[in-house]
């Protein structure tokens, strides 16, 4: 809304004259427009208008209708105004204030490329402006006065817009983007334009519920950025990113903080909790605890930050982060993807990256003739390939092939293959030496102890993993399917499986997130991407990066969880033993995905001898020493049962005490996992 154009449009629509295109988004084209006024004069409008492809979509153009609704009840100087809604040559189209400046994101940018910073007091001023817009956003009701209960979701630099005059507005009102995408689920929308995936709240990352405080949360990291003047959230690729996110890894304004005023740090950290509970409850609260470091009057700082927004505007444009040939190796594709919505139109003699193109460049290189190919002999002298890198990762995988083989790159001499980086890399850590273990001074210890999983073995094995904090890895076995799962301090933090059809690509094709000639596409240029498939179909827009993040997050978990269901095969123990740098970390709770497991065996029979006796027998608690400490690390929950058991009761009465009527299954399910671990008997 903020990019000034010279495009000619001469298109009118209704009482609206368009003078030039402003930029694409994904779901609409806007238009820079003439509006007549009631005195006779003319003002310049923004005309946001739903391009023909998306105005089909019934749910698309329903959303569209909801976003202007909404929009039009949010008055507010510091919101970007809806004028009007309507529709012209059956495209729907919103009318919005125009803000002539630039958009925080480009400010940014152009303070980067000058070597200039805000002060504290400056980029608290803007911060709080922004704050008290989106303070408007929240409380906005309707004609009636009730409450609207709108989350923005979408609070980033790019839509805060920034005038001339020092004003500082919210824009886009896509104020209800993501509950509405909730609601339309058919209709796609990215959110990959310039960089937004940086500002998400770990809870949306997650695929949780989401409030207020999500807004809270990006604009903390805004906040954030502005004092440090640079990204909060960075990685060598969008997932990365996410995965930052997502655990609420804010060390890079930790480190920065020192020079901060005293007690601005807390204010700012508070804001970028992980946990929603633990943020301001309102943007209006924290505006308020930020007015202290805004030391200089408003008018002082508001001139300061329109003599900036000029600069900036007749600077032009910010230059793209990288160019690009077939030859380069790209190492962090959000910087590439961050480019392409920022200024659409070529400025100063400079073509923008188009995806497109970009995809073409990868492929060059991999697809052309006399690539890369691996050749693969056994220490028995079988042999296979010629394979593409593509092909032996999944071999590796799978465990088709293992480090004591020999590989020949591009018909060169035989080496072993652990010797190769970008192979060694994907082979499995218990498959490292000749009889799969690596020995005490390697980075895997056997420990001794191998348990059948026979009877629901792992429940206890992960049990006793989460009361005692280990740190091991279990190498799951039966027949000749191995699984092997990594526990950081007591918690699942990673799993790999040799099955083919548990691999990523498989697992997004059969579920239909990819086609089977994307996945082979993505898997032609992977080795540009260090192998890693993720990173790989984000860079090339195969799937949006949220969608991707939470279904490696979801077929990690699955992996982990079909293991409840073996009934047979054992699991060996490694202590000591760190998860992959490589891995995705599943940050899970280790109770709640015991809990589940467990469900699961009891839905599939498997535990219907042990549920007949809880059912029917008295339970007492267990006794021996290791009983005291079992109960300082369990759950509340599973505590609480414990105490319940000073005398030996019956499940019925168990449930009756500690649950209302409709949750007593859930009692069954607790005493089940404390039978498991140990801390329940049977005593009558």
């Amino acid at each position: 809304m903020s990019l000034p154009s010279d495009s000619p449009a001469p298109e009118s629509v209704g009482q609206y004259r368009l003078l030039g295109r402003l930029a694409v988004g994904g779901m609409a084209e806007v238009y820079r427009a003439v509006a007549p006024v009631a005195a006779g004069a003319a003002r310049v409008v923004v005309m946001k208008r739903m391009l023909p492809r998306i105005a089909s979509d019934a749910s698309a153009r329903a959303m569209f209708a909801e976003e202007a609704r909404l929009g039009a009840h949010v008055r507010h100087p510091n919101v970007v105004q809806v004028l009007d809604f309507g529709e012209a040559n059956a495209a729907p189209f919103l009318v919005l204030e125009y803000v002539q400046g630039v958009d925080l994101w480009r400010l940014m940018r152009w303070l980067t490329r000058t070597s200039r910073a805000l002060t504290v007091s400056q980029a608290i001023f803007i911060g709080r402006e922004m704050l008290a817009g989106l303070h408007a956003v929240h409380e906005a009701s309707d004609d009636a006065g009730v409450r609207l209960g709108v989350v923005h979701r979408d609070v980033s630099p790019s839509n805060v817009l920034l005038s001339i005059h020092g004003e500082v507005k919210l824009g886009d009102l896509g104020i209800a983007r993501a509950r509405l995408r909730e609601k339309f689920p058919g209709t796609a929308i990215s959110e990959r334009a310039k960089g937004k995936l940086g500002y998400l709240a770990p809870e949306q990352v997650r695929g949780a519920e989401s409030d207020r405080r999500a807004d809270i949360f990006s604009a903390g990291v805004v906040i954030a950025e502005l004092l440090m003047g640079r990204p909060l959230f960075a990685g060598g690729s969008e997932l990365a990113v996410l995965l930052a996110i997502r655990d609420s890894k804010v060390h890079p304004f930790l480190e920065f903080a020192a020079q901060l005023p005293a007690g601005l740090k807390e204010l700012v950290v508070e804001a970028l909790a992980q946990k929603p509970a633990r943020r301001h409850a309102t943007a209006e609260l924290l505006a308020s605890r930020l007015l202290p470091y805004q030391v200089e009057p408003p008018e002082v700082l508001r001139a300061a930050l329109a003599q900036m927004v000029v600069e900036a505007l007749e600077a032009g444009p910010a230059k793209l982060p990288m160019q690009l040939t077939p030859t380069r190796t790209v190492t962090d594709p959000s910087l590439v993807f961050a480019a392409f919505s920022d200024e659409p139109e070529a400025s100063d003699g400079e073509t923008p990256v188009n995806p497109e193109q970009l995809t073409q460049q990868l492929l060059e290189p991999i697809t052309a003739p006399g690539g890369a190919s691996y050749a693969v002999t056994t220490p028995s002298g079988s042999q296979f390939g010629p394979w593409s890198f593509a092909q032996i990762v999944q071999a590796l995988s799978t465990g088709q092939v293992g480090p004591l083989d020999r590989v020949s790159l591009d018909g060169g001499p035989l080496r072993p293959l652990a010797e190769l980086p970008e192979l060694a890399r994907h082979l499995p850590s218990s498959t490292m030496t000749t009889n799969g273990l690596l020995e005490d001074g390697g980075d895997l210890r056997l420990s001794g102890e191998i348990l059948p999983l026979e009877g629901g073995g792992l429940v206890g094995a992960l049990g006793r993993a989460a009361l005692e904090r280990m740190t091991v890895l279990m190498l799951c076995e039966l027949g000749g399917v191995r699984k092997e799962v990594y526990i950081k301090d007591g918690v699942p933090a990673f799993v790999t499986s040799n099955l083919a059809s548990e691999l990523l690509g498989e697992s997004l094709v059969t579920k239909g997130v990819l086609s089977r000639g994307e996945l082979d596409m993505a898997l032609a240029v992977m080795p540009r991407f260090e192998g890693r498939l993720g990173d790989t179909l984000s860079a090339l827009g195969l799937v949006e990066p949220v969608v991707l993040f939470r279904h490696i997050g979801e077929q990690v978990r699955e992996k982990l969880l079909d293991l409840f269901l073996w009934d047979g095969g054992s699991c060996t123990h490694y202590h000591g033993v760190a998860p992959p740098p490589s891995g995705f970390p599943l940050n899970i709770d280790a109770w709640e995905v015991l809990e589940e497991g467990l469900w699961r065996r009891i839905g599939q029979g498997l535990e219907a001898e042990r549920v007949a006796l809880l059912r029917t027998r008295t339970l007492a608690p267990a006794s021996g020493p290791g009983l005291s400490a079992m109960r300082t690390s369990l759950p509340t929950r599973l505590k609480r049962l414990l105490s319940e058991l000073e005398r030996p009761r019956s499940l019925a009465e168990l449930a009756t005490q500690l649950r209302p009527s409709g949750e007593r299954e859930q009692v069954l399910g607790d005493a089940l996992l404390l039978l498991h671990l140990g801390a329940i008997r049977l005593a009558g």
